[in-house]
């Protein structure tokens, strides 16, 4: 039996138009899928055209040959990964290999940071991303080396623009620096640490176009919670590579749990440290772990392989110091104390951290 009826017809058409809309959503649905791996793959191209050498520096290949081995039973283990990173990779710290970067430390209100100086006597250029009312160790880098150009990057300017800028004499910029820009998460703090959604900028292009530095020497980055995307750029054929910008040295807080909006820190980390041992570009040296109100890592990553980076490194520093009048070896100038007194405070955060975790 036919049926003709006005309301059956207009049901029937509805039902091809539905099938068909259906399957023009599947169309596109495959389409994008399609171009989204399509420039997926041409950035895996791009990174793979930066040819990685077969054989690294002799120092990258100490610490390769030394931390591997102790990685390698944690691969995949993204949790055991990250609490036991610190205590493998700690004891390859010592090797023959870095006595001469030379690492030195700067001390600030809360922590040591490590710096290698130059060979010579040259300008050096200096990024602080995250300055947390803090500028004590920018201060004490600048009488151990005179010659250096300061850049400082928060996205909250009460106090740290004047420390910055008055205090230490160096350039200001009210913006946070992650992954890629637009308004997004930050975690500032004022009188305390809180959410806020502030203006962010890629680091690609904060340093290729609003830095123009084609080589930073220091970089130190507390960017509490945003440091992924920026440690992303920094692998061989990454952005900073294409953009031309060489990171020469960094001391950088990696975090985990710190804001809502951001997971899956401890898998990030992991994949990090991996695709580096693959770069052969960079060691990491003076790994920390803090448990305070969060956990976070702290670590010093080096540029062995550019040559503008590695011909710099390795100064003994005593000229430097001599001449500014600081030497933090000397336990007659000012600051040794407190430098003291920082270095047996991270132990004992260590041990505690340790026995928490063990």
């Amino acid at each position: 039996m036919m049926i003709t009826s006005q309301p059956y017809n207009r049901l029937k058409e509805a039902l091809s138009n539905n099938r068909s809309l259906s399957k023009h959503v599947l169309l596109g649905m495959v389409f994008l899928s399609s171009l989204l791996l399509l420039v997926s793959l041409l950035q895996d191209q791009e990174e793979l055209d930066f040819d990685v050498p077969e054989k690294g520096s002799p120092t990258f290949e100490a610490f390769y040959n030394c931390v591997y081995p102790k990685l390698a039973p944690l691969k995949g283990n993204y949790d055991k990964f990250w609490t036991s990173f610190v205590n493998l990779t700690k004891e390859c710290d010592n090797l023959e290999e870095y006595k001469a970067l030379d690492i030195q430390p700067v001390a600030n209100t809360d922590e040591v940071k490590y710096v290698t100086f130059p060979k010579r006597d040259e300008n050096i250029t200096m990024v602080t991303l995250g300055i947390g009312h803090d500028v004590d160790a920018e201060m004490r880098l600048k009488k151990l080396w005179p010659k250096t150009e300061f850049f400082g990057v928060d996205p909250s300017p009460e106090i740290n623009k004047d420390l910055y800028e008055v205090k230490l004499g160096g350039n200001y910029f009210q913006v946070a620096v992650s992954g890629k820009g637009g308004m997004q998460k930050s975690y500032i703090f004022r009188k305390e640490y809180r959410d806020e959604t502030t203006m962010h900028i890629g680091a690609d292009y904060f340093f290729g176009d609003m830095l123009q530095r084609p080589r930073v020497d220091i970089l130190w980055m507390d960017t509490e919670g945003n440091e992924f995307p920026v440690l992303d750029m920094i692998h061989r054929g990454g952005p900073l590579d294409r953009r031309g910008v060489k990171i020469c040295q960094m001391n950088v807080e990696i975090h985990k749990d710190l804001m809502k909006d951001i997971t899956g820190e401890r898998e990030k980390f992991h994949d990090f440290v991996w695709k580096l041992l693959r770069d052969k570009k960079y060691i990491m040296v003076k790994p920390f772990y803090v448990y305070w109100f969060h956990q976070f890592i702290r670590t010093v990553i080096i540029n062995v392989d550019d040559p503008e980076c590695t011909t710099k490194q390795g100064s003994t520093c005593h000229e430097a110091a001599t001449q500014s009048g600081y030497f933090p070896g000397d336990t007659d100038l000012p600051g040794w104390k407190k430098d003291q007194k920082d270095k047996r405070k991270e132990k004992l955060l260590f041990a505690a951290s340790n026995a928490i975790f063990s």
